[in-house]
């Protein structure tokens, strides 16, 4: 058995968490390069960091995750931006929190925002934006 059969066997949370932690590596990256490249505020890079974000995390999801769901693209992809855009909000404002109320550094602060945001997309996602058809 390969690796790629044993990856696609694997349970639904699992591929879940493998895309969903290279989508959030990939935002915890821009966030870190903007930030320290371009000296860009660290709540303004966590906006350009979600859009990229976003496309990694929906193809992975749609193409990976919820391969075996029967929606369309067309039917997939706005309610998953609907969930991953109110992730977003959820991310900015504890993002907010943790940097101006709690003081903690921006990488640590935004380490901790990603993981508890994932755990709400994931059933948005799940429940929602890859949800089985009803026939």
């Amino acid at each position: 058995m390969t690796i790629a059969n044993l990856i696609v066997k694997l349970p639904r949370p699992f591929k879940f968490l493998i895309v969903g932690g290279i989508a959030a590596t990939v935002h915890f990256c821009i966030v870190l390069l903007l930030v320290e490249t371009l000296h860009l505020n660290p709540l303004l890079a966590n906006i350009f960091a979600f859009l990229v974000a976003f496309v990694v995390s929906f193809t992975g999801q749609k193409m990976f995750t919820f391969a075996d769901r029967q929606k369309s693209l067309k039917e997939s992809i706005g309610p998953y931006f609907l969930i991953s855009l109110t992730s977003f909000i959820a991310n900015e404002f504890l993002f907010s929190v943790a940097l101006y109320l709690f003081d903690l550094r921006y990488p640590l602060a935004l380490f901790i925002v990603l993981i508890i945001v994932a755990v709400g997309t994931y059933f948005g996602s799940k429940y929602w934006a890859f949800a089985t058809l009803k026939k």
